[in-house]
């Protein structure tokens, strides 16, 4: 059985982006220091953003170190029993069964679910918007909001977002990357299953997006998909 780490961050700045790069200031460990971890850091709480697969017989900690601005956080992965999540289930709580949304790149393509998700690489330039096209299902938990106002509302106490009629939301923010990223809607509406927006990159290099699709109940175990784009942004 494959067991995997996710890990969140708080960035405890309410606007900068702060970014940092792989290396002595963001490393995970042991192994590689690049591991799948973001390099830049949005403002607030940020959860389930990436995973790292535990390896087999290891007998020390997963750790997660960043360093800024002379202060460093060292994360480490707790494998105790009250830590651990499904991920791609709720076994209790208000809706029990519920599952991550499906998230595709193509219509017919490939799906990812859960934390791990669906990575996809896509070659672009400077000066030509990258269409960002997905396709997002979700298994009906918790219910679409209602129609009346009232029950709205207090659907409210258990949905996070602008849930869209399917009861779905996608937010698109950079990843990695050496400039800026800039989309028209970094949470466009999601209608009859799709979810369509862009990305204009300032300048060449490697970037990566990361799509969050969520079916509004919460981070507590479940139930988020991440959806990753690879860029290489050329002139």
């Amino acid at each position: 059985m494959q067991i995997y780490l996710t890990f969140e961050y708080l960035n405890r700045n309410s606007d900068e982006r702060l970014e940092i790069p792989i290396g002595p200031n963001n490393f995970v460990g042991p192994g590689l220091a690049d591991q799948g971890q973001p390099t830049q850091f949005l403002p607030g709480h940020q959860h389930g953003v990436f995973v790292v697969l535990l390896p087999r017989g290891l007998t020390t900690e997963v750790t997660w170190t960043l360093s800024s601005r002379g202060e460093t956080f060292t994360m480490p992965a707790n494998l105790g029993p009250l830590y651990e999540i499904e991920g791609l289930i709720q076994r209790g709580g208000s809706f029990p069964g519920n599952t991550p949304p499906l998230v595709q790149f193509e219509a017919n393509g490939y799906a990812g679910q859960g934390p791990y998700g669906l990575t996809t690489e896509i070659d672009t330039t400077t000066n030509s918007p990258l269409s960002l096209d997905v396709w997002v299902s979700d298994d009906g938990l918790p219910p679409k909001p209602s129609g009346n106002k009232v029950i709205r509302s207090l659907q409210r106490s258990y949905r996070r977002g602008d849930a869209s009629e399917d009861g779905l939301t996608i937010t698109w923010s950079k990843y990695r990357g050496p400039g800026t990223v800039s989309f028209p809607d970094s949470t466009p509406h999601v209608e009859r299953g799709k979810a369509s927006t862009s990305a204009t990159f300032s300048e060449p290099g490697e970037y990566m997006l990361r799509g969050l699709v969520s079916d509004g109940s919460g981070f507590d175990g479940c139930c988020w998909t991440n959806a990753y784009v690879k860029v290489k942004v050329g002139l």
